[in-house]
C-alpha cells in the first residue's frame, strides 16, 4: 500500500484486517511530531503488517525506505538477554551459576556470589561503573575493567534497580567471556541471520549507510537525567558516555543495537510462539517461560523512579509501560518511544521504531495509538 500527504508517505504491506493500524499511523504522521518510523506485526509467524513512513533525516528530505534502520534504544537490552538465555537453553550457561564462573575477573569486591539470574533481573546492584572516566565508553576495555572493580551499591538481590547503562555492557562481556565471541557475532550468527531479522547488536561499518538520523528531543525525562542533571542516578550511571554524543556517531553505531520494526517483530515472533520460528529454535521454551513468567520483581525502580514489572531481562506490562493487552505479554521499551513485545496467548509480536525521540517516560502517544489499533483489529 502507499498513501501520500503533503509531508509524508506510508509504504509497505498491511493486511486488510489491520486497516485501523494503517489509519493510526497516518494520524500519527499527520500530527507532525514524527519524522520517520516503522511498525510491524507478526501473527503465528506470518507478517500481517510491515509499514514505514516519513523521512530518515533531520531535514526531511530523504524518505524512510524498506531497509532503513535506527537506534531502538533499550529495546536492545532484551536482545542481549535473549542471547544469554539461548546459551542457557543450549546447556552452555546456567541461570543460577555465579557470573564469575564464566567471567573470573568479575568475582571481586563483593560480587563473587552474583548469579546470572540476578544480573538478568537487574538485581546485581551494579548500576554504576564509577572507575570509568568521564566520556570513556569507546575506549576498549575501560568500562569493563571498571565494572570488574566495582563493588555492589547494595547487597545483590536486595534492591530493584534498572541497570540503564551497565546492563548491555555486563551482558556483552559475560557472553564474550563464556564463549570467546562478541555479542554482535553471537547474535548475528545465532539469531539475526537464521531468522532473517534486521536487528544487530552493534553495526559493521558497511551498515552505517542504512541508518536514519536519530533526533534527540530536549525534555525527555531519561535524557535529562543522563546528560543534564548531576543529581540524578542516571547521570552517575551514564558518565562514560561522551557528553557530545547525539547517537549518530560512528562509535555509537558500532556500540549500540540498531534495527527496524520488521526485524524486531521477527525476533519477537519466535518468542510469541514459544521460542521457535519456522522450525528454528531461538531459545528453549522452558527457559523462555522462566525468564518471562516466573522470575523477576514488581515495584518502584531506584534508577528512574518508575513502577516496573521486570522478568529476567524482559519487562512485563505494568503501570509504567503499556505492553499490549495480553496478561502474559513481555517485551522491552526504548527511551523516546521504540518498543517490541510478544503476546504469547495470541502468538503475536509487535514492534515500532521511530527516529525522533519522543519526550515521554512511558510508552508514549505514537506507539500507544498503534498498539491500540492492533488490538482493535484483532477484536
Amino acid at each position: 500500500m502507499k498513501t501520500t500527504a503533503a509531508t509524508f508517505a506510508i509504504e509497505g504491506h498491511c493486511d486488510a484486517a489491520f486497516a485501523a493500524l494503517a489509519q493510526a499511523l497516518e494520524l500519527n504522521m499527520a500530527a507532525g511530531q514524527e519524522v520517520g518510523c516503522a511498525v510491524a506485526v507478526v501473527i503465528d509467524g506470518e507478517t500481517v503488517v510491515d509499514l514505514w513512513a516519513g523521512h530518515r533525516d533531520r531535514a526531511r528530505s530523504q524518505p524512510w525506505t524498506a531497509d532503513t534502520i535506527t537506534d531502538m534504544k533499550s529495546v536492545g537490552k532484551s536482545i542481549y538477554t535473549l542471547n544469554i538465555l539461548r546459551l542457557v537453553g543450549l546447556g552452555q550457561m546456567q541461570l543460577d551459576a555465579p557470573v564469575a564462573q564464566y567471567w573470573p575477573a568479575f568475582g571481586q569486591a563483593g560480587k563473587e556470589s552474583i548469579t546470572v539470574r540476578l544480573l538478568l533481573g537487574h538485581l546485581a546492584g551494579l548500576p554504576y561503573p564509577d572507575a570509568a572516566p568521564l566520556g570513556s565508553l569507546y575506549q576498549p576495555g575501560v568500562v569493563n575493567k571498571a565494572l570488574e572493580a566495582q563493588a555492589p551499591e547494595w547487597p545483590p538481590g536486595t534492591q530493584a534497580c534498572y541497570h540503564s547503562f551497565t546492563f548491555p555492557l555486563l551482558c556483552a562481556e559475560l557472553l564474550r567471556q563464556a564463549t570467546g565471541r562478541s555479542a554482535r557475532d553471537l547474535h548475528r550468527d545465532g539469531i539475526a541471520r537464521p531468522l532473517g531479522a534486521e536487528y544487530w547488536l552493534g553495526l559493521e561499518d558497511a551498515q552505517h549507510g542504512l541508518c536514519a538520523d536519530y533526533l534527540e528531543t530536549p525534555g525527555t525525562p531519561s535524557l535529562e537525567g543522563m546528560k543534564r542533571n548531576p543529581d540524578s542516578p542516571l547521570y552517575r550511571a551514564w558518565r562514560p558516555l561522551p557528553r557530545e554524543e547525539d547517537y549518530n556517531s560512528a562509535d555509537w553505531r558500532r556500540y549500540a543495537g540498531h534495527g527496524n520494526a520488521r526485524g524486531m517483530a521477527r525476533i519477537y515472533a519466535a518468542l510469541a510462539c514459544g521460542g521457535t520460528l519456522d522450525g528454528y529454535e531461538v531459545v528453549h521454551r522452558d527457559v523462555l517461560a522462566e525468564a518471562t513468567q516466573q522470575g523477576g520483581w514488581e515495584g518502584m525502580d531506584y534508577m528512574t523512579k518508575r513502577p516496573f514489572s521486570m522478568g529476567l531481562g524482559f519487562m512485563r506490562a505494568g503501570p509504567a509501560f503499556s505492553i499490549g493487552q495480553g496478561k502474559r505479554n513481555f517485551g522491552h521499551p526504548g527511551m523516546g518511544g521504540a518498543i517490541a513485545f510478544a503476546d504469547p496467548d495470541r502468538r503475536m509480536s509487535f514492534s515500532y521504531c521511530p527516529n525522533r525521540m519522543s519526550p515521554v517516560a512511558d510508552t508514549g502517544p505514537w506507539a500507544s495509538a498503534l498498539i491500540h489499533a492492533t488490538y482493535a483489529s484483532l477484536a
